[in-house]
């Protein structure tokens, strides 16, 4: 018995929201339905704006976060999976090695699980990344001077601008809104975003470092093209349809707590 048009629908719609791309092909064969019954359904459910069709495929409608959760409740979401992508991100570095560290609770998770041997240099734009590598003095710490983004302990502006242009990295380790193959790494404030852009210009590597549920995510502010950056850091329960798609578009991509570290 075949199923209703409404349930084979609502089917498809949950398909392509596990990723940011599929093929007609590739939905006919996970749902054993002709391919030109999946054409008819994709026609139907681009007409009611859920999703959009695109040559060769079809992926979910563009849906832009324009605010960020404060930094109370961010601080308190999917523990587990950041220190699992602060672990992943701080084995890549070098006991003598020059980080940039941006801001974001991911990216202290990654300050947290810098190496005891590490004595590189670590330069940053957060006041918490600054205290948690405060008592290490072992560490060349430079926190970027500048004015105070109020709530979030971060500094910004041209002072802090001109310190990260005095600096050439090795990594820079740098959080996001959102990550998406369309719209690239993407985040909220236009002040985070100068020292995101202009760390990527001033390290040799950039990985993004972001949950699972921002693969694919789009926030209101575009930081750069995914081809600008080295790889994604995320954790175990992020969707693999989204890290395909992230491999496919030529990213490494390391998943912290995931048997297989990185591949391409």
């Amino acid at each position: 018995m075949k199923e209703p048009p409404e349930v084979r629908r609502r089917r498809i719609l949950e398909l392509v929201s596990e990723g940011d791309f599929l093929r007609p092909a590739d939905i006919a064969a996970m749902m054993s339905v002709s391919g030109e019954t999946v054409r008819r359904d994709l026609m139907a459910l681009e007409r009611s704006g859920d999703l959009k069709r695109i040559h060769g495929g079809a992926m979910p409608p563009v849906k832009v976060t324009e605010s960020e959760p404060d930094r109370a409740n961010r601080s308190m979401e999917n523990p587990r999976e950041k220190d699992e992508i602060g672990a992943a991100a701080a084995a890549l570095v070098g006991d003598t090695d020059t980080i940039f560290l941006d801001v974001g609770t991911t990216v202290e998770a990654a300050a947290r699980a810098l190496s005891p041997t590490f004595h590189g240099i670590v330069i940053t734009n957060s006041l918490v990344v600054g205290s948690i590598l405060s008592d290490r003095p072992e560490v060349e710490l430079y926190v970027l001077g500048g004015r105070v983004r109020a709530g979030e302990m971060t500094t910004y502006g041209p002072d802090a601008l001109a310190q990260v242009r005095s600096f050439n990295a090795n990594w820079a380790f740098l959080g996001a809104g959102g990550v998406d193959i369309r719209a690239g790494l993407t985040d909220y404030s236009s002040e985070d975003v100068a020292i995101k852009q202009l760390m990527i210009e001033k390290s040799a590597k950039t990985y993004v470092l972001a949950v699972g549920d921002k693969l694919g995510r789009i926030a209101v502010r575009h930081v750069c093209d995914l081809d600008e950056i080295k790889g994604i850091i995320t954790d175990s329960t992020a969707s693999s349809t989204r890290i395909k798609s992230l491999k496919d578009a030529g990213l490494e991509v390391f998943q912290g707590g995931a048997p297989s570290e990185a591949s391409r």
